[in-house]
């Protein structure tokens, strides 16, 4: 997978970022970059929050 530099200057990750902001951040890399897979600490929060909520 090929790295999207431009991305990853504009979004860099916060100095000791809290657990929110390392899921919101890797969810988005994950649409926009991914071009590394994403931690399996995290994993299963990133997933939950890109998967499209279904309508009743």
């Amino acid at each position: 997978m090929a790295l999207n530099r431009e991305w990853h200057r504009d979004h860099r990750m916060p100095p000791r970022p809290t657990r929110e902001q390392r899921v919101a951040w890797h969810a988005a890399h994950a649409v926009a970059c991914a071009c590394r897979p994403v931690p399996d600490s995290i994993r299963l929060e990133v997933e939950r929050r890109l998967k499209p909520k279904r309508r009743k």
